[in-house]
């Protein structure tokens, strides 16, 4: 019965389609046989018209109970099959081979003991005494060498932003400085069509994206202040600083990237 089912429920629009076809036959044959009917003048052609409109009734019976059983079945099925749990990969017994070692004693060959003369130990030599209060004199007057104090830490290495256009520069504070508090990025920022400028930023050290909105300004700035940057926004570690300068047309040249460690 179950296979039955899925088969049902594999061909199901088949189905669907065959009973619809036989459905529309009937009810031609329906309109033909009522219009024979009301057209028949003999008991004998009423009788037969009848017959052929119970014939009709029962296979739009037997075709509403197929097309159940198949809706049925293409319901049911799936859904048993969804439903049903997967049986495990039996995985194949392991065998363990316990092998127990047996401690052999090894025979034991008795060696001979040597024999050996008795040699006496020399008594050590009594110390010069002269030489001994020279050598405490020297002690006494020897003058204690001092230890080298360590040398304190190098400062952190500042060097010049990475600015490839002239036109937006950072000139300070310099590449890995440390900042702390408020401060100001001194730079340029111009450009023959000119149209404002910004000041973003990124953490990390050399950062390539992933940048903020700090600050802006519409008008050029030579080697003057371009943004005012309060360290208390930022967390201790190192952030990235980004100018770009950006004309009438809406391009602008390569950005100017400078490194800053924050130390609040």
């Amino acid at each position: 019965m179950v296979v039955l089912f899925q088969i049902m429920a594999t061909y199901a629009p088949y189905i669907y389609l065959v009973s619809g076809l036989v459905a529309l036959y009937q009810l031609y044959r329906l309109w033909q046989v009522r219009s024979e009917r009301r057209q028949a003048v003999f008991s004998l052609e009423r009788e037969r018209a009848v017959r052929d409109l119970s014939g009709i009734f029962t296979t739009a019976m037997i075709l509403l109970l197929l097309m159940g059983v198949t809706y049925f079945a293409s319901i049911t099925i799936p859904s048993a099959i969804v439903a049903a749990p997967q049986a495990e990969p039996t995985l194949p017994p392991e065998f363990a081979i316990a092998i127990t070692p047996t401690n052999t004693p090894l025979s034991v060959t008795p060696s001979a003991t040597p024999t050996g003369t008795m040699t006496p130990t020399p008594e050590p030599p009594t110390p010069d005494t002269l030489q001994a209060t020279q050598t405490a004199q020297v002690l006494e007057n020897a003058t204690p060498t001092s230890t080298p104090e360590a040398p304190p830490p190098a400062p952190p290495q500042v060097s010049a932003p990475f600015c490839p256009d002239t036109r937006a520069v950072i000139s300070s504070p310099g590449n890995g400085a440390t900042v702390s508090g408020v401060f100001s990025l001194i730079g340029t920022a111009t450009h023959e069509q000119f149209n404002f400028y910004k000041v973003e930023f990124a953490p990390g050290a050399d950062a390539q994206q992933g940048f903020t909105y700090l600050a802006d300004g519409r008008g050029q700035v030579f080697d003057g202040a371009l943004a005012s940057v309060n360290t208390r926004g930022f967390a201790n570690g190192p952030w990235t600083f980004q100018l770009t300068v950006v004309d009438q047309t809406g391009n602008f040249p390569d950005p100017c990237r400078v490194t800053l460690n924050v130390a609040n």
